[in-house]
């Protein structure tokens, strides 16, 4: 199973694109920066803050997921499994952060018994963070 959440990244095209030509056309690099930082974010959501990219906060779980998680973690957490499979890929031209566990679609996009609660995605902190990582690259800040 395969959830596909695309963003439109004209906000930082011109950069990216810029970076490209600095880089001799491979963007790995800075993609995989990009992927490391999206990681991170991904699982502080998960983690931390319970809410969607957009910033809505995740709907509770129900009284009966909560009886049955017996008192352990809270929502999107159980066991770990996953929390622990957020990871990235980055090519030269392009970078995914997701997870293979088969139930993440289900956490994503919700199920008729179960709401959403959308893990993955940008949000708007996750553009200005890209935004400065770009700027750092080009400024020569990182090599």
């Amino acid at each position: 199973m395969r959830i596909t959440v695309s963003h439109d990244l004209s906000r930082i095209a011109q950069s990216l694109s810029r970076l490209s030509g600095r880089l001799n056309g491979s963007l790995e690099e800075p993609l995989r920066a990009i992927g490391g930082m999206l990681e991170r974010t991904t699982k502080d959501r998960i983690r931390e803050t319970k809410t969607a990219p957009d910033g809505k906060r995740w709907a509770d779980v129900s009284p009966a997921t909560a009886q049955a998680k017996n008192g352990r973690d809270g929502i999107l957490v159980d066991h770990g499994n996953l929390l622990a499979s957020i990871t990235h890929e980055a090519s030269a031209k392009s970078v995914i952060t997701g997870s293979i566990m088969g139930y993440s679609v289900y956490a994503q996009e919700g199920t008729k018994n179960m709401p959403a609660r959308p893990f993955l995605g940008l949000s708007s902190q996750d553009y200005q963070d890209i935004d400065e990582l770009m700027s750092d690259w080009l400024e020569g800040l990182i090599v």
